[in-house]
């Protein structure tokens, strides 16, 4: 179940990520790897476990968000299509020449344009919450990619310690070194992309305080 866990993370992140992951490493190359090696990859596994409920509970937050913003909205037309019916009735009321009836009318209208004026900064706050939620999902998602690249990038620097002992117990021959797997070949890509992946999750989190500072402001507007 852990196996596919990290695997099934993994593919889920080279197909949504705009880096490209570099190839597995073969786990014949790890078969050399420590006790305390063992230990490392065990607790950065564990962690993209955790960090994958994590994911889920900030999705369902995300999506929680996005509908409360559609029920708002749709509060918002239901008043606007309510205030158009007052102006057509003040239409009505000004060709009849009604006075009762048109001023009335206008203290309903001066009503309603309270209403839309208290549910467009109610829209407005659910849609920075929306914001926030989603930059919040991202961040989380950008922690579980700098998880995965950690783990492989370990892995990596473990292949490279098994693959320099074989070249140097079995130096290949002359015509045989292109068939030789190469000692940095795994180390070097996976080095760059835990950088990337470290530098996505540094912009996400950048977005996602500013989403948080978007949604304060709308939070006090909506308390005055």
């Amino acid at each position: 179940m852990r196996s596919f866990v990290i695997l099934t993370s993994a593919m889920l992140l080279a197909l949504a990520g705009c880096v490209t992951m570099p190839d597995p490493v073969p786990a014949d190359y790890l078969v050399d790897k420590t006790a305390d090696q063992s230990k490392v990859l065990e607790k950065l596994e564990n962690s993209i476990i955790a960090k994958n409920h994590e994911i889920k509970t900030l999705k369902d937050r995300d999506e929680a968000a996005g509908q409360k913003v559609k029920v708002e909205k749709g509060r918002l037309d239901i008043l606007k299509n309510e205030k158009n019916l007052l102006e057509e009735k003040k239409k009505q009321y000004q060709l009849e020449n009604d006075l009762p009836g048109i001023d009335e009318n206008n203290k309903q209208l001066a009503v309603k344009d309270a209403e839309i004026k208290t549910q467009e900064t109610k829209l407005e706050h659910a849609k920075t919450a929306f914001e926030f939620a989603r930059a919040q999902r991202e961040v989380g998602e950008a922690e579980l990619s700098v998880m995965v690249a950690e783990l492989n990038y370990e892995k990596s620097r473990i292949a490279r310690e098994y693959l320099v002992k074989r070249f140097v117990a079995n130096p290949p021959a002359e015509g045989d070194k292109k068939k030789t797997a190469d000692p940095d070949k795994y180390d070097e890509q996976y080095r760059k992309y835990l950088e990337k992946q470290r530098e996505i999750l540094v912009e996400k989190r950048n977005a996602r305080d500013e989403a948080s500072l978007k949604l304060k402001i709308a939070e006090d507007k909506l308390k005055n």
